[in-house]
């Protein structure tokens, strides 16, 4: 198994600690050790996984005390996407992603060395390989926008892409749970094709367009909940006229 692999399964196990209340704020968490025996992973995809959560304000290391749910106004507003999501949350981090992802691309085309683009490349098949598996998928895509960034050799855009990407990752889960893996793999493509030609122009647009293609996706999305919502208070209000 992958550190990377192992690191998701342990986050996700921490996570869901927390959304379910097991958990609560201001509660210590389990020991590594403890949490090395409960998920079956390595204590460093434990500790990757501790990690990438103290950074989103979730979880908070207390020296020679252990590690905590982090207090609710203590959170970061990143937070929200992860414990909870909101359409309205998840159109916001889009907006990020559609400028963040653009230009990403354009800078690893500038940057990238054949190798780059070949991992890149090893990873977009194995993506299309893994489309009805969506636990592979996500990894995969998890990878292919680590290479990228990696790829701008910017450590700024390393370090922001390395605090988001489980954010990232969840709101891809989201996006795709609603509309399968199809459009992404499409643009992942696109995408693709335009950096193997040194294009960052046309990389760039298609970024543009796979984020745009997921905000008019999560939009319509957003519209049928609100209807259906409505519909069944409409049902539960004759109902009552009828008692």
């Amino acid at each position: 198994m992958y550190i990377n692999q192992a690191s998701d399964i342990a986050y996700d196990y921490i996570v869901e600690q927390i959304r379910s209340g097991k958990w609560k704020p201001g509660d210590k968490i389990a020991t590594e050790s403890q949490l090395v025996e409960i998920v079956g992973v390595s204590k460093a995809a434990i500790r990757n996984a501790i990690q990438s959560l103290v950074a989103l304000s979730i979880l908070k290391k207390v020296q020679g005390s252990g590690t905590y749910v982090e207090q609710k106004e203590n959170m970061s507003i990143m937070s929200g996407s992860i414990l909870g999501f909101d359409d309205n949350f998840l159109l916001k981090i889009l907006e990020f992603r559609k400028m963040f992802d653009s230009y990403n691309v354009q800078l690893f085309i500038e940057h990238a060395t054949d190798e780059d683009i070949k991992a890149l490349d090893h990873n977009y098949v194995e993506m299309v390989a893994a489309k009805d598996d969506m636990r592979e998928f996500h990894q995969l895509d998890q990878i292919f926008h680590n290479i990228i960034a990696n790829g701008t050799r910017n450590p700024m855009i390393i370090q922001i892409s390395e605090i988001f990407m489980n954010v990232f990752v969840d709101n891809q889960k989201m996006i795709y749970h609603n509309t399968g893996p199809e459009s992404a793999i499409k643009y992942h493509g696109k995408i693709l094709e335009a950096i193997k030609e040194r294009n960052p122009e046309v990389a760039s647009i298609y970024a543009r367009m796979a984020i745009e293609t997921s905000i008019t996706n999560l939009s319509s999305h957003k519209k049928e909940n609100k209807k259906k919502g409505d519909q069944d208070n409409g049902e539960c209000d004759n109902n009552t006229g009828n008692l």
